[in-house]
């Protein structure tokens, strides 16, 4: 729409991954996908959460697949950007609770109207 931006460039990691995430469940729209991820790659991000919601749009996922991914079995990773391994923590006699992310969408703009809500567990 205005030139591969959709929504503002603080929100736009979020919609390329819902994007990415939900074009395997409804009918393809026709958008540039080059074109908004142009913008993504022009931008100089500095605010942290803008950075962490552009990040899983970067590499083709989304935030509700992160918990699948096998970040061991990557080879591809840069030698730079891999972490050293850290020490597992102690599990013995501590109860980890599950966390739970609940998710919204709410159209009051235009069309027909809804609310949808989901919830995800991990554990």
């Amino acid at each position: 729409e205005r030139d591969g931006m959709i929504g503002n460039i603080y929100s736009m990691g979020l919609a390329l991954q819902a994007l990415g995430a939900t074009g395997r469940f409804y009918a393809p729209r026709e958008w540039d996908c080059a074109q908004a991820f142009s913008v993504v790659y022009s931008h100089e991000y500095r605010q942290p959460m803008a950075i962490a919601q552009v990040l899983p749009a970067l590499v083709g996922t989304s935030y509700l697949e992160a918990a699948g991914l096998d970040c061991a079995a990557s080879a591809g990773t840069s030698p730079s950007l891999q972490l050293s391994p850290s020490p597992e923590p102690a599990t013995t006699g501590v109860h980890r609770a599950p966390i739970t992310v609940h998710y919204s969408i709410v159209n009051k703009l235009q069309g027909r109207h809804f609310n949808y809500t989901t919830s995800v567990q991990v554990p």
